[in-house]
């Protein structure tokens, strides 16, 4: 008898390209992986993958397998989102991709309160700090930040926020306090290596928006690391005020040149979206973004 379970660990193993990688995306024992494989061969009567020492490959078996495997899990799925929507009890896996930030700040507090209402719903959380990238990689959810990069992108902007300039006192102390946009050319600016690294936006009020080029001290890919630098007086970072709104508070960062505003290219402040594949998207997953919405837009 086929088992819901064993398929989906033939399929993780064989994405992943081996027993162990496959059972770490299951968070399984190899061993019972191991037992999954054997049990669907047996029932099958096929080997599904070929091992040696040196070699681990699926079969020719396997493959055709593999892609009516695929198809079974997606139909299953669907069958059970439509009975659980039908008697509005969600049911199954939800996928979501966000940055660090994100995930500890606004993930923790909405998933949390959606599994007690809805014990049923599974979820499987990727933190990386570009989650758009893996928009179509099977995640159901992607929460950005910043601005949309492809308008062919089903996204839904859920509320703006502020991007401001800040450092920590040990820095201006060494090496002075901007007082013009001008001097942050001369300063070490911290900066990220996919959010204008070369070039800062800037605007006052609803004035022209200004391109102050600058010169980066440190770039890295990862914002976190970014606030951990400025922390330590590495330069000045421009940063969403929710990261670092803690740290200005305690004195640990200083926030300069505030009359002006940090923008995209475009002109328009930087903001939260949930961007979706461009697929039907499962009443579970309807339910737990409409759930996230109404979170994001409450006052931080």
């Amino acid at each position: 008898m086929l088992d819901q379970q064993q398929l989906q660990t033939f399929v993780s193993i064989a994405q992943a390209g081996s027993i162990a990688a496959g059972a770490r995306t299951e968070a399984i024992s190899p061993s019972l992986a191991s037992r999954r494989i054997a049990a669907l061969e047996a029932v099958l009567g096929v080997r599904l993958f070929q091992r040696t020492t040196r070699k681990f490959q699926i079969t020719e078996a396997g493959s055709i397998v593999l892609a009516w495997a695929r198809e079974s899990i997606r139909h299953y799925a669907q069958l059970r989102d439509e009975l659980g929507a039908q008697q509005e009890k969600p049911v199954g896996l939800i996928r979501i991709a966000c940055n660090e930030f994100t995930g500890s700040r606004y993930l923790l507090q909405t998933i949390v309160p959606f599994r007690i209402r809805n014990p049923e719903v599974r979820f499987q959380v990727r933190m990386v700090d570009e989650p758009i990238q893996l928009v179509d990689e099977g995640f159901d959810l992607v929460i950005h930040a910043g601005r949309l990069p492809d308008s062919n992108l089903v996204g839904r902007r859920v509320r703006s926020y502020q991007r401001i300039l800040c450092g920590a006192p040990a820095y201006f102390e060494r090496h002075g306090i901007p007082e013009t946009l001008e001097d942050l050319g001369r300063h070490d600016c911290l900066t990220h290596a996919r959010s204008e690294p070369r070039n800062w936006f800037i605007r006052q009020n609803e004035g022209p928006i200004i391109t102050q080029i600058i010169t980066p001290a440190v770039e890295a890919n990862a914002h976190l690391m970014l606030v951990d630098l400025a922390l330590a007086g590495a330069g000045i970072i421009r940063i969403s005020a929710p990261m670092v709104n803690d740290h200005i508070e305690a004195g640990r960062l200083r926030q300069i040149l505030g009359g002006y505003h940090c923008v995209n290219p475009d002109g328009q402040l930087p903001g939260f979206w949930l961007i979706q594949p461009d697929r039907h998207m499962p009443y579970r997953v309807r339910l737990f973004a409409d759930h996230l919405i109404r979170h994001l837009r409450l006052p931080p």
